[in-house]
């Protein structure tokens, strides 16, 4: 009897994730080639991998990419396939919009943390907590809440963040060599993987590797044009590349096989990435009104932003 209803429940679950793909499919083939949404959460996804603490792929979540994207991934590869051509659209929009937030935003951020640190970081919670709600709607249709998943997934980041915590001196000192090539193609596919699973800071990770100077600082220098920077940059995106790949394809799989325990850790990360964001602030906060007034504006203008983007992504689908 339990036999069978673990076959019944199979198939209910294989059913479901057969509409869900057959859903995908249809988004992809019907996909508008105006559609900005994939370069917008790109520009997102690039903004956020270069602030410790702040997960690329929680903005994937957010924009509602995160399954398309791994669609459109596992799509190229694929032997028999129609829609290999609008995959390919659909990654490289995703794909210059987290280039361009990385090397156009890095400036950018760089003069907000520095002068509104605590305002930039509460505008970034503001972004991940008030879409945790849209995440649970999208996400979790026909599957069950795992608890112990979501737990393993706080613990998971609560672990990064004491690590984080410790006085890591980061190393700039990037002499080229073997050693060095294989360092850099490790540590961009950390960023890769980290680009596209939800809750994992690639940042925080290179912080915990005390490599995360040594990167944010050939990304800064990248308009400088020096080859050597340049060089190093490629070598660090073979690994971005392998790292994205490789991630996709295991994010497909658990997806596929176990939805409901893969989104609720998942939805660990992102919790967990939220509430720890204040600590990673170095600015000696003095909570004055206007100082409170000024967070909690920043928080809901994070919200706001989210607001709309909701109802945009509901009006382009």
């Amino acid at each position: 009897m339990k036999k069978k209803k673990k076959n019944t429940k199979a198939k209910k679950n294989k059913s479901i994730n057969k509409i869900m793909n057959n859903k995908l499919i249809s988004k992809i083939k019907n996909h508008k080639k105006i559609d900005i949404i994939p370069f917008i959460g790109g520009l997102f996804v690039g903004i956020a991998n270069i602030i410790p603490g702040v997960s690329g792929g929680t903005m994937l979540v957010i924009f509602n990419l995160f399954d398309k994207l791994m669609y459109s991934i596992s799509d190229i590869f694929k032997t028999s396939t129609t829609t290999r051509k609008e995959s390919i659209i659909y990654i490289l929009k995703v794909l210059i919009g987290a280039f361009i937030g990385i090397v156009a935003f890095a400036k950018i951020l760089g003069y907000t943390l520095e002068h509104l640190e605590s305002e930039t970081i509460f505008w970034f919670m503001g972004l991940i907590l008030f879409s945790v709600p849209i995440i649970i709607k999208q996400e979790m249709e026909g599957q069950k809440f795992n608890i112990l998943f979501f737990l393993i997934g706080f613990m998971i980041i609560a672990v990064l963040q004491y690590f984080n915590m410790k006085d890591i001196i980061n190393n700039e000192d990037y002499t080229f060599n073997l050693v060095h090539i294989l360092t850099l193609i490790g540590l961009g596919f950390i960023g890769g993987s980290s680009m596209i699973f939800p809750g994992i800071s690639g940042s925080m990770v290179l912080l915990v590797l005390g490599k995360y100077e040594m990167i944010r600082s050939m990304i800064d220098k990248v308009t400088t044009f020096d080859v050597e920077i340049i060089i190093n940059l490629l070598i660090f995106g073979i690994g971005v590349i392998l790292g994205i790949i490789i991630s996709a394809k295991v994010l497909s799989n658990l997806l596929n096989k176990h939805k409901g325990k893969t989104v609720s850790l998942i939805l660990g990360f992102i919790i967990a990435s939220a509430l720890i964001l204040p600590l990673n602030i170095n600015e000696n906060i003095v909570y004055s009104s206007e100082k409170i007034c000024a967070l909690i504006a920043s928080f809901v203008l994070g919200g706001i932003v989210i607001y709309y983007i909701d109802r945009l992504e509901k009006r382009n689908s």
